[in-house]
């Protein structure tokens, strides 16, 4: 228990030197944070290039999100983002490096796409009987 108080310490102040370091003041009204668990040489690039374009998304910073990686012998590394329930994106890493760059920017952009849609549904549809969540 104390190990995951002091690993949520550290993600806090992450994001708030994050937010300093890139001259934004972080939203009080929401804190976003994005989880990451690459495996690989390829999924820690991946990672580094996809949240460096996340960042510089305008609002990025209240949207939690999971960047998830499952390698592969067989299939290759599969990477997908989650965001709340949903599966985002869905990513299979090249075998070579020198398109992860391009590629996790690229990546950044649609899941940011479909985040704002689905607050956008959010917004829109009203119903009782659902959670906010279940959208």
């Amino acid at each position: 228990m104390i190990r995951i108080a002091r690993h949520l310490a550290c993600l806090l102040a992450a994001c708030a030197i994050a937010g300093q370091a890139s001259g934004r003041d972080p939203d009080p009204d929401g804190w976003g944070i994005v989880t990451s668990q690459p495996i690989t040489v390829a999924g820690h690039e991946f990672c580094r290039s996809f949240i460096t374009a996340w960042l510089d998304k305008p609002g990025s910073d209240r949207y939690t999100i999971a960047i998830r990686e499952r390698p592969s012998a067989r299939w290759g590394t599969l990477v997908w983002v989650e965001y709340g329930p949903r599966r985002v994106l869905q990513v299979q890493l090249p075998p070579t490096r020198t398109a992860l760059r391009a590629l996790g920017e690229n990546a950044a952009e649609s899941a940011y796409q479909a985040v704002l849609d689905i607050e956008r549904q959010r917004t829109l549809i009203l119903d009782a009987d659902l959670a906010p969540d279940e959208f």
